[in-house]
């Protein structure tokens, strides 16, 4: 079986991430970024990441470029005009590439986060074992 190269999301979800204007749910840039790494991306990474996912989207789609100066006129009173526009312009769904090594920096969240904020102020909180089917 081959893996995906590509996957289609929401065009909220995708311009959502390369715009950095929110133009609905959260986490469908979740989505599209964790697809993308491979990984499962904290919310302090998700700037840094649409970084550098967004020339990679647009190499792919260059028309998403006009979405991307248009995004300055988004707000929070106006953003379902601009994505009705923006989804009759480009359509209901929206291809991203996976990113490889080259267009993406994998960096530990927990290591990312220590150069954003003191050490002291971060609380790692661990995940329940996993029970053998108890």
């Amino acid at each position: 079986m081959t893996e995906l190269t590509t996957k289609e999301f929401p065009t909220s979800a995708v311009l959502s991430t390369v715009t950095g204007r929110l133009m609905g749910d959260i986490g469908g840039v979740y989505e599209v970024l964790n697809w993308m790494t491979g990984e499962s991306v904290f919310t302090h990474q998700i700037p840094r990441i649409s970084r550098e996912a967004q020339p990679v989207i647009v190499s792919m789609h260059p028309t998403l470029s006009e979405a991307i100066s248009e995004a300055e006129q988004v707000t929070t009173d106006n953003w379902r005009e601009w994505l009705t526009t923006w989804e009759d312009r480009y359509g209901p769904i929206i291809a991203v590439p996976r990113l490889d090594l080259d267009q993406h920096e994998r960096i530990d969240p927990l290591s990312e986060l220590v150069e954003k904020v003191h050490p002291d102020r971060i609380v790692v909180v661990p995940s329940p074992p996993v029970s053998g089917g108890e």
